[in-house]
């Protein structure tokens, strides 16, 4: 039963993770006559350099392709700006670098990721071999990217690998010019994080005090829910002499929950974690003599894997499908001289599908767990609850 309901949750999603890809925001481009068009913009988080893009304006879909544009921006957080450049396609990888301390250059038009926007522009690729790639511009002159170079060398019949920072020389001579970096040697990593803020100083130095970090870097993002539920829920238990089976029973809770967004390509996925209050009413007889507690309460927490297959950005609407592992800690019950304790602590795993609008949520779930028998011999049983969640945001990060 287990195993069927993870292949069909995740077969679901594989599924619809195909189908729906698109997830508009608001953005505009400029076209080669140097105007500017409001509209959408699927925004697909590309990971290397995108060839082409889709824009929405009226409800009519447009693919630009990289000649149709000189640029992008999608809700004012990132911009991509179609360059010329001298692209060092030098293979970076241990296992495939040079014998030699030649470099390989090409020269191709792409879409590249605005940095930073000042006296002192800074752009960013990522090309289709992962090789990470950072560029300069200054006031009029030319485009140029900062090296950083890899190759290996034989001395003696022993192979070195070789690194050659030659960015951290053109950095130099690119801010030879400010004061502040007189006499200074730079001994950067090759990584917005140092080159950022590099770049940012500089510009602030010659008066712009309000240098522009063009494309945010993505970050976890993390909500915090209050949330409430009731439902219903059933048990069988087995001692292999007798079976009792009992559905349509009262089931509820009340506690937190916490979203963590993990940053990727798509911004999909997250990992949900639930702590919660439980509790369980009830009112049967299992064999004669051995009751159940009529009234019971739990701890309750639940981790695991949460992913978005519909967002419409612009409305604050999301779709999505979860699943975790589950475990319960009783707290209390409030019969009176039991033989047969009952349901104890439990394990299991939980599904569910919900949909989020704005800071409110709704979430359907699915919650199968051991009974807590363990301790009892021969005694087996099962829990199945179905309940519906409902969530209020009350701590969003930005």
């Amino acid at each position: 039963m287990k195993k069927l309901l993870f292949t069909t949750l995740f077969t679901v999603i594989s599924c619809i993770s195909l189908k729906a890809q698109k997830e508009f925001m608001s953005g505009y481009i400029v076209n080669n006559t140097g105007d500017t068009i409001r509209g959408q913009i699927d925004n697909q988080k590309w990971a290397t350099s995108p060839l082409k893009i889709t824009f929405k304006n009226n409800n009519h879909e447009v693919k630009y392709e990289l000649k149709d544009i000189q640029s992008f921006v999608i809700n004012d957080q990132v911009t991509y700006v179609r360059k010329a450049i001298a692209l060092d396609i030098t293979p970076h990888q241990f296992g495939s670098l040079l014998d030699s301390y030649d470099r390989i250059v090409v020269d191709t038009t792409l879409f590249l990721k605005q940095l930073v926007k000042g006296r002192l522009n800074l752009y960013y690729l990522q090309d289709n071999n992962q090789k990470k790639h950072f560029f300069v511009e200054k006031l009029n002159e030319p485009i140029k990217e900062l090296i950083d170079h890899h190759f290996l060398k034989t001395i003696n019949n022993n192979t070195y690998n070789v690194h050659n920072d030659i960015y951290n020389n053109q950095l130099y001579e690119l801010c030879e010019d400010c004061s502040d970096n007189s006499g200074k040697v730079f001994k950067c990593l090759y990584r917005d994080a140092d080159l950022i803020p590099l770049v940012i100083k500089y510009n602030i130095y010659f008066g712009d005090n309000k240098p522009v970090e063009v494309s945010k870097k993505e970050k976890f993002k993390t909500t915090l829910y209050a949330q409430a539920s009731i439902g219903t829920f059933g048990y069988s238990i087995d001692n292999s002499a007798n079976q009792f089976n009992k559905a349509g029973l009262t089931a509820g809770s009340l506690g937190l929950a916490g979203l963590f967004e993990i940053p990727s390509k798509r911004n999909r996925f997250g990992i949900k974690v639930d702590l919660l209050y439980n509790f369980y009413q009830e009112d049967v007889k299992l064999f004669n003599g051995y009751q159940i507690p009529t009234n019971t309460s739990y701890l309750g927490a639940y981790i695991g894997p949460q992913y978005s297959f519909y967002k419409n950005v612009p409305k604050k609407v999301d779709v999505y499908l979860n699943a975790g592992v589950s475990l319960e800690m009783r707290l209390a019950q409030k019969s009176q001289d039991l033989i047969y304790q009952g349901i104890g602590n439990t394990m299991g795993f939980k599904v569910g599908l919900g949909t989020i609008l704005n800071r409110m949520s709704l979430e359907l779930t699915y919650n199968n767990t051991d009974a807590g028998l363990k301790p009892y011999p021969f005694v087996t049983g099962n829990i199945q609850k179905v309940s519906l969640t409902f969530g209020y945001a009350l701590l969003k990060s930005k």
